[in-house]
């Protein structure tokens, strides 16, 4: 069926249809209004989707900050463990351990940010408590003049656990990382579907509307210029022609009239 069938074939359809000129109007504006708010609604959608990734991009910066934030800390206060048991100082080694648990409860709080790293932030709150458990013993042998014995456990028990700890911060850092960029990997696959979604619909809707409003348009002037042409030509005195409408409409009365 090529397009000038096509184009001849729609106005008929609508002509057949046994409803009045008004209801069929009616009802084509309806199905255009239809068509609006249904791309209304698509674009709101995708509004919707956009709005909700821009926020998990925004707490996944946030978590990366918090992360490297601790990463910060952690090397600072792996760094000022190492130094204090240096020094042998009862001061330092008092304001060092009180920092060791001060840093804990930025553990605690961090555990709020990271809900969907509970496991690995589990394992770093095990070490960093086995890392104050030795550091305290080896200040007590510090403090017992067995200073030897202290830098001893240091150095067996201690200084592994500080280098797992970074390690374990690292992972936490590196994967908030590749978790930001497979979102933004993700949002812009997402907005260029949903770009081609409202277009697609856009013209789609456009179509409809303008083959509706086609048909429906034809399916009145047809009749009238039909009307028109043979009324004409009764005015000029022949009277041998018939008009054939074929709506089922008022226009198809006054053309049988």
């Amino acid at each position: 069926m090529n397009r000038n069938s096509l184009v001849q074939i729609l106005p008929r359809i609508v002509a057949r249809v046994p409803a009045k000129v008004h209801a069929k109007l009616l009802i084509a504006f309806l199905a255009i209004t239809m068509l609006l708010i249904a791309l209304g609604a698509v674009g709101l959608q995708a509004l919707s989707d956009t709005n909700r990734r821009a926020k998990d991009l925004v707490e996944l910066q946030r978590k990366i900050a918090a992360y490297r934030q601790l990463q910060h800390d952690t090397t600072a206060q792996l760094y000022s463990v190492a130094s204090a048991l240096l020094v042998h100082d009862d001061r330092t080694l008092d304001a060092t351990l009180r920092q060791l648990n001060q840093f804990g409860y930025d553990l605690d709080r961090l555990q709020f940010v990271a809900k969907d790293e509970v496991e690995l932030l589990g394992q770093v709150r095990k070490d960093y408590d086995q890392f104050i458990k030795v550091v305290s013993q080896s200040v007590e042998l510090i403090r017992g003049g067995k200073i030897a014995d202290g830098n001893k456990l240091q150095i067996a028990q201690a200084n592994p656990l500080a280098e797992r700890l970074e390690r374990l911060m690292n992972q936490l850092v590196n994967r908030a990382e590749a978790d930001m960029v497979a979102s933004i990997e993700a949002s812009d696959t997402a907005y260029s579907r949903s770009r081609r979604i409202v277009i697609g619909f856009a013209v789609g809707s456009i179509a409809l509307a303008l083959i509706l409003g086609y048909a429906i348009s034809w399916s009145v002037i047809g009749p009238v210029e039909q009307m028109d042409a043979r009324l004409t030509q009764i005015a000029a005195g022949d009277f041998s022609q018939r008009v054939e409408v074929l709506n089922q409409d008022e226009l198809g009365t006054l053309a049988a009239n």
